[in-house]
């Protein structure tokens, strides 16, 4: 089936043609990230792309969620998913990164600020050149986080479980945090999933070294948690995981899909 007879397989019937037919493929897609990354390379039209990557299926939120969360902007998420619009607006880079009292909030205007792409990029796990360029490279991309760094911390464990269990245990939520060794001035790039009581740490950072390998898993210590590795749409870019349960939860554990745990015996 061609790209151009999927999507179209994907829209509804209604005079709206919007597609709202599940998308159940993506989610069995993502135990194979080799395969996510050849399927998203084959859109070259990149709002075509967009579509495949805003999908629930595959970010874990939908468009309402998104909005009710994140309070991302409805008219902004649906341009950007707009196959028709081949002349898409310019990316702007230049507006700031906005906060709400209320909550999280990643959203200015209809055009397509750093910190919206950077949100879409973390939550998708895709590098940002994976939104924007037909032919993206092939190479794992850490920018997103200077774009967002929702949490900046100093290396300390205690500040960091703090963070945690700060967060909401009865909600799904995904944060940029970068913590900083006060000596070595070493930096760790953490993508941070809370699902419902389940903790996802994911560590970023370029091919990471043993040194920043060592700080994260210090982050731990003390701690029931399982580590695992997370591939990544960049076959040469595997991540370290951790996944744990928030303190306050009584709900089982819930494995992200990509995950490929570790046996305890070969920590």
């Amino acid at each position: 089936m061609s790209i151009e007879n999927f999507l179209e397989y994907k829209r509804d019937t209604s005079k709206y043609s919007r597609f709202t037919n599940d998308w159940t493929e993506l989610y069995f897609l993502r135990q194979n990230l080799n395969e996510v990354a050849a399927f998203l390379l084959r859109l070259k039209h990149v709002p075509v792309r967009h579509v495949v990557i805003m999908r629930k299926e595959l970010i874990g939120f939908s468009k309402n969620e998104l909005y009710t969360h994140f309070r991302l902007n409805n008219n902004q998420m649906t341009s950007f998913t707009d196959t028709s619009d081949r002349l898409k607006q310019e990316i702007n880079f230049s507006t700031p990164l906005h906060q709400s009292l209320e909550g999280r909030q990643v959203v200015s205007d209809i055009h397509y600020p750093s910190e919206f792409l950077a949100f879409i990029s973390l939550l998708s796990r895709l590098p940002l050149q994976w939104l924007i360029l037909p032919e993206p490279d092939l190479v794992w991309s850490i920018d997103h986080f200077a774009l967002l760094n929702d949490v900046s911390l100093n290396y300390s464990k205690r500040e960091f479980s703090t963070f945690l269990n700060g967060l909401d245990h009865n909600s799904h939520d995904v944060r940029a945090v970068i913590i900083t060794d006060k000596v070595t001035k070493t930096k760790l790039y953490l993508r941070v999933e809370h699902l419902f009581g389940t903790l996802s740490i994911e560590l970023c950072n370029i091919n990471a070294s043993n040194l920043e390998y060592e700080s994260f898993i210090d982050l731990f210590q003390g701690e029931n948690y399982y580590k695992g590795l997370m591939p990544t749409v960049i076959s040469s870019q595997i991540n370290h995981t951790v996944v744990m349960r928030h303190v306050l939860c009584k709900r089982p554990l819930c494995y992200p899909v990509e995950f490929i745990a570790i046996p305890p015996s070969l920590y």
